[in-house]
């Protein structure tokens, strides 16, 4: 996919870039590519599965990819600060686990992964109150967010429980 992007960001020309799913480890993401069309690349990739990277033609400093400790250390959130004005603005990136099917080890890893999240986010607002969060939620909000939400009672991305959590990072 990497002519899409190259072409979206020669049309857009945007400040930041936020990738997920992207499948790959850092070793092998094209950074020299990003790097021609003028952009760093910060990556916290995984073989196969996960990933999110920043694509930046703006300074940004303090990138993480260890804001939560998750237990099966999967790539799925990269952060970091930029300055604008006299502001620092914090810029979190994550990919939700999808969780299906439920009744497995998947959801349970998904509703755990979120916990984990909103509790960090409790804490970080503590200290700053200048963030974006930003990525794949993999939560269906409400049913006017879906064309078939009776199709959707039974996954992972419309759970209650799930959707809750979301309102709960939301507020």
């Amino acid at each position: 996919r990497i002519n899409n992007i190259s072409e979206y960001i020669k049309i857009s020309k945007p400040d930041l870039l936020l990738l997920q799913e992207i499948k790959t480890e850092e070793i092998n993401f094209p950074k020299d590519i990003f790097k021609k069309l003028g952009y760093e690349s910060f990556v916290s990739g995984q073989k196969g599965y996960n990933g999110v990277a920043l694509i930046s033609k703006i300074k940004i400093t303090n990138v993480k990819n260890d804001l939560i400790k998750d237990k099966l250390k999967q790539a799925r959130i990269i952060s970091c600060n930029l300055k604008i004005k006299s502001k620092i603005l914090k810029i979190i990136n994550i990919y939700v686990p999808n969780g299906n099917p439920i009744n497995t080890d998947k959801y349970i890893y998904k509703k755990n992964w979120l916990n984990l999240f909103i509790d960090r986010i409790k804490k970080i607002l503590k200290n700053e109150n200048n963030i974006i969060i930003s990525g794949d939620f993999n939560v269906i909000p409400s049913e006017k967010d879906v064309y078939d939400s009776k199709r959707y009672e039974n996954d992972a991305l419309f759970k209650i429980e799930i959707r809750k959590k979301y309102r709960e990072l939301l507020n």
